[in-house]
């Protein structure tokens, strides 16, 4: 599998419930899994976020509002107004070895890593800092054993 293998769009807004609404409107989705406080490891320390998701087709939309501790790295994309901005996209990596080359190259370019975490050896995550040359982050993830089971409740249209 290549390491770009986009599994996800997410999108940063100032108001989850609103970003909801909008999502209805912008992506033809009628219901989304909304998931409040997440803290998410940041390399600054635990942000919290409210999350979204919705799978249209096989792509997930992922919303994401920030909602305090070190969540910069959510809180400094944000849009005016309560519209929704671009953050990252997410590739799911099938591999140990794919998950050691995205972080050696990362290393080796100097590419920063904003976030990194594990939710409980189900899926491995990290963003890597792609601004510069592509707009938003890029998030690797990579899914242990029974780890795609994280999304079996997510609305799928």
């Amino acid at each position: 599998m290549s390491p770009f293998n986009i599994f996800q769009t997410a999108y940063v807004t100032a108001d989850i419930d609103a970003a909801v609404k909008l999502a209805e409107a912008r992506f033809a989705v009628p219901r989304m899994q909304v998931n409040r406080d997440v803290p998410i490891e940041t390399v600054c320390g635990t942000a919290h976020c409210h999350f979204a998701l919705a799978f249209v087709g096989p792509v997930q939309i992922e919303l994401i509002a920030p909602a305090g501790g070190a969540d910069d790295v959510y809180r400094a994309m944000l849009p005016p107004g309560c519209g929704l901005r671009l953050h990252h996209i997410g590739c799911l990596l099938d591999s140990d070895a794919a998950w050691d080359a995205v972080l050696d190259e990362a290393d080796v370019s100097g590419t920063a890593m904003p976030v990194r975490g594990d939710f409980g050896g189900l899926m491995r995550y990290v963003y890597l800092d792609r601004r510069d040359d592509l707009g938003h982050f890029v998030e690797y993830m990579q899914p242990g054993a029974g780890g795609m089971s994280l999304f079996d409740t997510v609305p799928r249209f």
